[in-house]
């Protein structure tokens, strides 16, 4: 027991340590920068059935790994919506290059870690018609870094679906400001699109902050696709704890299955994915 309080104690002082280096610099301008792409040629036939997945790759670091994985693991194949987290432009534009994808990626700053962009990136064959960035609210107190989400509208057929990949900020931030950064994604969207999928990092390192998550999706008509599948991502740099903060939300479609690739190595986090089908147009 005395080792393991040890351990705790040296990976909570890294985390620390981490977190008070000031990020080099913020990007707040909603107009940018931004990177798109397109390698998918002509879409895919659109059947109204979709397979989602949602990927926090940390700092960008195992491109070629994850990019095996999602070419590899069967619940990460032929991904119609892809929203990956703490992405930089080589690494969004290495994977949709190789996975024959369209993109949009926008970075929410330059991060310290790396000095490398560091943000968010929705990807899919389907042509995607309009795209923006949302810089959410509170700054990290410490680190003075900013969060954003990306919205992308893909065309599927006769179909727009609204794709947001979202990466709020952890616990140092305080529950209650972490949920008005969930408000904000919340806030942005449309009560006019019938058709949505929210997915990302919500660092929601405590069961409160999960439950009033799952609470605020679902009091603006969104089911939480990927609820009960379990821990998503080591939480310190040992690994010692593991939370729930990957999740998948939508409006519009029916969940035929979710879940994790516990196999995943590419990251501290899994990816999660989950298969859905269109319903009927309001």
């Amino acid at each position: 027991m005395k080792i393991r309080v040890q351990w705790i104690s040296l990976a909570l002082a890294v985390a620390l340590v981490l977190s008070c280096i000031p990020v080099k610099q913020n990007y707040t301008n909603p107009e940018g920068p931004k990177f798109v792409g397109q390698f998918s040629g002509s879409p895919p036939h659109f059947t109204g059935r979709l397979r989602v997945v949602s990927y926090n790759i940390k700092y960008s670091r195992k491109i070629e790994e994850a990019i095996l994985e999602l070419g590899t693991f069967p619940q990460l194949k032929d991904v119609d919506i892809l929203l990956l987290q703490e992405m930089d432009p080589e690494g969004v534009r290495a994977i949709a290059e190789k996975l024959r994808l369209n993109y949009v990626y926008y970075p929410a700053a330059l991060h310290n870690q790396n000095e490398k962009g560091f943000g968010n990136a929705v990807l899919s064959p389907w042509p995607i018609s309009r795209h923006l960035k949302v810089v959410l609210p509170h700054e990290n107190p410490v680190r003075k870094m900013s969060r954003n989400a990306v919205f992308a509208t893909l065309v599927m057929g006769d179909f727009e679906v609204l794709a947001v990949s979202a990466h709020t900020e952890h616990f140092i931030l305080g529950s209650e400001q972490q949920l008005d950064q969930v408000g904000a994604v919340v806030d942005h969207i449309r009560k006019t699109n019938p058709y949505v999928v929210v997915g990302g990092d919500f660092n929601t390192e405590s069961e409160y902050t999960v439950r009033e998550t799952e609470r605020r999706f679902r009091q603006a008509g969104f089911a939480a696709a990927t609820m009960g599948i379990g821990r998503t991502a080591h939480g310190d740099p040992l690994g010692i704890y593991e939370f729930a903060v990957d999740h998948i939300f939508v409006k519009g479609f029916r969940v035929e299955a979710s879940g994790k690739v516990e196999e995943a190595r590419a990251s501290d986090h899994l990816p999660v994915w989950t298969t859905l089908r269109l319903e009927k147009r309001p």
